[in-house]
């Protein structure tokens, strides 16, 4: 039964926030040193607690993401925490597990609890979690106090004490994230979305990625909707919840936004009752003129579909420019698809 020990304040205010303003958290992919004689203290509190002499917890993750330390002005380990990929059959595929989460006596009260499991939060958004989950247990009221202070709530139990009478397993559910990559014809909608997917798949994320015009090839096109835009967020609304039931966290799309309220509409869609809306980013991508129309001439079709498109790609590109819906723009000009979908991830806060 992992938890922390954040007791009460030690002292007033102002040493509070010095102390955390001189607090630093560090990423590493496994403990070191420092971490596991960090986490033998915390063994020794727990099996006072819960009289057990013999209890052991774990120290390394098969599907671990990573472990942050807490590092006072000192230079010195106050804290920790690990996060892993759930590995319970009773658990979500799209579940993080937070682990052995423990800071020092004498750094108890100063928040430090707290900025490790925002930073593990954070790096459970990066890499598209669903859910957040944990095990601690009656016996440590300093670490249900905080859980419930941070919005987790009770779940069913699992893991190796889920049959303990004193345990408690609590989740978080996250946010889905999508990301759409606007632009106009030519620009490098399709190309950016994939190559931004084959970065998160480096990453470990559990994400996807949507060719969004692939979903509106149908004619007749309703009066009034000459680009299918109703049925892209009809087929949207269906395959989203396939998405999410699978653990995926994150969502690219590629497609041209003219409408402010698109915005909202990939929220309500990619959302869940339970996480909220999705937290959507609009990265518009561009390209000179001359750079559009010749990626149009190799690619489309000679004919009026092309005449088409290299007249949409002005009339877009104008159009685009005047609603300025996006978060950011970056440029797709002769520039290497992996090197602009880093340019957009990072635009996009993701």
């Amino acid at each position: 039964m992992a938890g922390t020990l954040a007791g009460p304040s030690i002292g007033p205010l102002s040493g509070i926030l010095d102390a955390m303003s001189a607090l630093a958290i560090r990423h590493s992919r496994d403990p070191d040193a420092a971490v596991v004689v960090l986490w033998a203290d915390q063994e020794r509190d727990l099996a006072r607690r819960y009289d057990d002499e013999s209890l052991t917890l774990e120290t390394e993750f098969a599907t671990g993401i990573g472990v942050w330390t807490a590092w006072n002005s000192s230079d010195t380990v106050v804290g920790a925490i690990a996060a892993r990929w759930a590995v319970r059959h009773e658990l979500r595929p799209g579940d993080l597990e937070l682990k052995r989460l423990w800071v020092t006596a004498e750094a108890r009260g100063l928040g430090v609890a707290k900025a490790l499991m925002r930073a593990a939060e954070e790096a459970a958004r990066r890499v598209g979690a669903t859910r957040l989950v944990l095990e601690t247990g009656l016996k440590q009221p300093e670490a249900l106090g905080l859980y419930e202070y941070l919005g987790y709530h009770r779940i069913p139990n699992y893991g190796d004490f889920a049959d303990h009478p004193d345990t408690v397993c609590m989740a978080r559910d996250l946010r889905s994230q999508v990301l759409v990559v606007n632009g106009t014809m030519g620009a490098g909608k399709t190309t950016t979305a994939a190559a931004i997917h084959d970065l998160l798949i480096a990453r470990g994320a559990h994400a996807a990625w949507i060719d969004a015009d692939s979903l509106c090839q149908a004619s007749p096109a309703p009066d009034g909707d000459r680009f299918n835009q109703g049925l892209l967020f009809d087929a949207l609304a269906g395959a989203a919840p396939a998405f999410r039931d699978r653990g995926i966290g994150l969502m690219i799309v590629a497609r041209v936004v003219e409408d402010p309220a698109d915005r909202d509409r990939y929220a309500r869609i990619f959302g869940t009752a339970d996480a909220g809306p999705a937290r959507v980013s609009i990265v518009r991508v561009g390209a000179d003129e001359d750079v559009r129309l010749a990626r149009l001439r190799e690619r489309e079709p000679e004919g009026p579909w092309q005449e088409f498109a290299a007249a949409r790609t002005v009339e877009l590109q104008s159009s685009l420019e005047a609603l300025d819906l996006d978060d950011a723009v970056v440029a797709t000009d002769n520039a290497d698809p992996a090197d602009v979908a880093a340019k957009v991830l990072d635009a996009a806060g993701w």
